[in-house]
């Protein structure tokens, strides 16, 4: 959304917190020790498929914890390998576009909007979840399918700004939100105690899609131009979705009643309502250096495969810091790491990027940048969960889901910075990216300050 990456990404690493049944509601005053406690059990990674679709109680005594899960599983890696693995590398694309299909025709603006919208769109339609369920599996993945696959091979057939908000922007976009809510809501319908080792599985193809796609991207454009490497990945793509949508199978039946995804009235919580404005700002400085980063390297001269590269770092550190950092996360407590990760990724933005003015320094930056920008998509559903209590977690991450699609302004309002920068410097973008990390990192401190009255307690 990366959208979702890999927004929702594209969520890595996930492990064992699923409602189930009726919860019992916890009392309405507690310590923030005991509303840890309530959540101790559930570890950092949290399944949101399992939140948004719960699993069917009915079906849960004989979860098989493997056997063909782990087919599912290997969908599920598939899937987001061509989802998130091509929102992640629009930058490469965006730049080539800039000097050839679009020269003369689209501002940095322009070509920021677009990327973004895809990942706006992937946000807006994934908390429509229970809606699609009632439509079945493969009905539900072929018109994903269908929709991912036609956005990307029209794109190629793109000759102005408009073509590619439709076809890339939309078309694409719908069509991964709807891939995405069918993959994640199945794999827990085949595990419990081995859940977070299947929701890694698949949320590995997030990283090792833009690993692997922004350098093949690159190469395909030096040697065939952009039309024709749109529709050889839009054909690849279909090739990898058919394969999956012939192998998801659900072990549970078509839902029949409608769930409402969201309660309004959650609205009105204090906490709830700053979480969601932090979490908001700090993601547009996630989506912002993904974007800009393969602009900035043609800026100061590397090569279109150089930076690709950087690009390929960043996804594959992504991926790895997810995991490193959730682990970290289970013991110095989910909103610290938060805080601390933001903080970070800010301080890195505002001082390293600014002075990156050579390969190997950009190659620094996208290593530890890398290793702490996505760090939202472990710890977001567990931090949303102690705010809101597991009763209400459904909704409130439908919420957060579509709070998280307003990040996406995040490229567009750093385009504009960079436009309105004297001589189209980068040194607004790189700033405009650390200063709303570091923001939403102090709303986060205010709501911990709300919670334990403490700046360093576990929480």
């Amino acid at each position: 959304m990366q959208h979702r990456e890999d927004d929702a990404a594209t969520i890595a690493s996930i492990n064992e917190l699923t409602i189930v049944g009726d919860l019992e509601k916890q009392p309405t005053r507690k310590s923030y020790v005991e509303q840890m406690d309530v959540l101790a059990a559930d570890p950092t990674n949290t399944d949101l498929a399992s939140v948004l679709v719960p699993t069917n109680n009915e079906y849960s005594d004989d979860i098989p914890n493997g056997g063909y899960g782990w087919v599912i599983a290997l969908c599920g890696f598939l899937s987001n390998f061509v989802m998130f693995g091509q929102a992640s590398i629009w930058g490469v694309f965006s730049t080539e576009l800039a000097e050839t299909t679009l020269a003369g025709k689209a501002s940095m603006l322009d070509l920021m909007g677009v990327g973004s919208l895809a990942i706006a769109t992937m946000n807006i339609m994934t908390p429509l979840s229970p809606i699609m369920a009632m439509m079945g599996v493969k009905v539900v993945m072929a018109i994903g399918t269908v929709c991912l696959c036609l956005g990307i091979i029209l794109t190629g057939f793109a000759t102005e700004v408009w073509h590619f908000y439709l076809s890339y922007g939309i078309l694409f976009g719908l069509g991964a939100s709807f891939v995405y809510m069918t993959v994640v809501a199945i794999i827990p319908q085949y595990f419990s105690t081995r859940r977070g080792t299947a929701m890694g599985i698949s949320s590995a193809g997030t990283g090792i899609g833009g690993l692997a796609l922004s350098p093949m991207a690159t190469a395909l454009i030096q040697q065939y131009g952009i039309p024709w490497t749109y529709r050889i990945i839009g054909l690849m793509s279909f090739g990898i979705l058919v394969i999956v949508t012939l192998l998801m199978r659900t072990r549970e039946p078509r839902p029949t009643k409608f769930r409402q995804p969201i309660k309004p009235e959650m609205l009105t919580d204090l906490d709830f309502i700053v979480w969601l404005l932090g979490a908001a700002i700090a993601l547009m400085g996630y989506f912002t250096p993904l974007f800009f980063l393969p602009h900035y390297g043609a800026h100061i001269g590397l090569t279109a495969f150089q930076c690709s590269n950087l690009i390929s770092i960043c996804c594959a550190m992504n991926a790895l810091g997810r995991l490193i950092l959730g682990f970290v996360a289970d013991r110095i407590g989910r909103l610290n790491m938060f805080i601390v990760s933001n903080i970070v990724a800010g301080l890195l933005c505002c001082l390293l990027w600014k002075y990156a003015y050579t390969y190997n320094t950009l190659i620094a930056f996208s290593v530890l940048w890398g290793l702490v920008c996505g760090t939202y998509f472990a710890l977001a559903p567990p931090i949303t969960a102690y705010i809101v209590g597991m009763d209400k977690l459904a909704s409130g991450l439908s919420i957060l889901f579509l709070f998280s699609a307003a990040s996406c302004v995040g490229p567009v309002v750093a385009a504009a910075i960079q436009q309105a920068t004297p001589g189209e410097e980068y040194i607004g973008v790189q700033m405009f990216s650390g200063a709303v990390y570091i923001f939403g990192a102090l709303l986060f401190v205010i709501i911990k300050w709300r919670r334990t009255h403490s700046l360093i307690a576990f929480i």
